[in-house]
């Protein structure tokens, strides 16, 4: 019983974090991509995004605080 409610308030918690998360796609004229990136915890005081294109780099990656949130914009190549 115990390893079940872990299990629910793990999931729980994990989907609650996400809420504030969303990421937008666009594809531009070139073929290239412009990715979104938005994060709308009103606590959070400031948000690095890290992933492969920065080879996993904390704190190389500030995202803009806004009204709403913090966001950030990124072009890939498709």
């Amino acid at each position: 019983m115990k390893k079940l409610f872990a299990f629910i308030s793990l999931f729980l918690l994990l989907g609650i974090g996400s809420a504030f998360a969303d990421v937008t796609v666009k594809k531009l004229a070139d073929g290239n991509v412009e990715v979104t990136f938005f994060y709308g915890n009103p606590r959070a005081t400031e948000v690095l995004l890290a992933g492969d294109f920065n080879n996993w780099q904390n704190g190389a990656e500030a995202m803009t605080k806004t009204d709403k949130g913090f966001t950030i914009t990124k072009t890939f190549k498709a």
